[in-house]
């Protein structure tokens, strides 16, 4: 019964709004010009006015959200910047070489997260920069907690697939932020272990691991050395246990990533190091 109904009920809804409009319409041709202009200020102002503070509203959550990617983008440049500082003073302290090649430039490359893809021997993202880009093989991708991946096919000047740390077959060089100490990272199933560091190294649960810049890339069709488009020094991971087994001359190190692979909507690529006097 509530069925037949609701389709009376939706036609006497259109006849009385069909009726109001019609009377409104009678009312302002009677009414004086004057008046008219008010009265009709006065039915914008109530019918319309609504409609465009919506849509203005929605503009400027657009706006926000691009200016919030272009100073999340400067904030990891500068605390990038801050880090690199403090790791030149302790490597000073040490007698290691500098944190950064001399003469590094580089700004970030705020990037969207379009695409999500996991295989058997793969897991990537697919990413848009804001602007046209020159990517460059392997070139580190970060977070603002670290690195998150490495540029692995490039689409066009705008986009990029990134392979994922997390991706089966990945190594990475790092080392120990403390001391120096290098290894290499690897994902394993649901973690990460710390190969090639010796029994008897100074390495210790909390330690904080960056990328070392130490890496051989070669280009796939003339075999040609490459120069390594992962910088020395950003952020990756943390050591979570150590162990010493005796029948191995290395230590078993599992570690944790510092950037969340689960979910991210914005990403920075990180430019290539550039020393003093290059041009490219």
């Amino acid at each position: 019964m509530i069925l037949r109904r609701f389709p009376q009920t939706e036609g006497r809804v259109e006849a009385i709004v069909f009726v109001v409009c019609l009377a409104l319409s009678f009312m302002l041709l009677v009414l004086p010009d004057d008046v008219q202009v008010m009265v009709a200020d006065r039915l914008g102002r109530v019918l319309t006015a609504p409609y465009w503070n919506l849509r203005n509203f929605i503009s400027d959550i657009g706006d926000t959200k691009q200016d919030n990617v272009r100073l999340s983008s400067r904030v990891a440049e500068l605390e990038l910047a801050a880090a690199a500082t403090a790791r030149s003073v302790a490597d000073a302290a040490r007698g290691a070489g500098p944190a950064v090649p001399p003469g590094y430039e580089g700004r970030l490359v705020p990037c969207q997260v379009l695409v999500r893809q996991r295989g058997r021997f793969a897991a990537m993202i697919r990413i848009e920069s804001l602007t046209a880009t020159e990517w460059y093989p392997y070139q580190a991708v970060i977070t603002a907690a670290g690195l998150i991946g490495r540029v692995r096919r490039v689409v066009d000047n705008h986009t990029a697939w990134v392979e994922l740390l997390a991706s089966p077959g990945m190594a990475l060089g790092v080392e120990v932020e403390r001391n120096g100490l290098v290894g290499v990272l690897r994902p394993r199933t649901g973690r990460f272990v710390l190969d090639l560091v010796g029994r008897d190294e100074d390495i210790q649960p909390g330690d904080r691991l960056i990328t070392s810049g130490i890496a051989e890339i070669r280009d796939l069709t003339t075999g040609a050395k490459l120069p390594n488009p992962i910088p020395r020094g950003l952020p990756v991971g943390r050591v979570t246990s150590v162990a010493a087994p005796t029948d191995q001359i290395f230590k078993a190190i599992e570690a944790e990533p510092l950037a969340s692979f689960a979910y991210n909507e914005t990403v920075f690529v990180v430019p290539p190091p550039r020393l003093t006097g290059d041009r490219r």
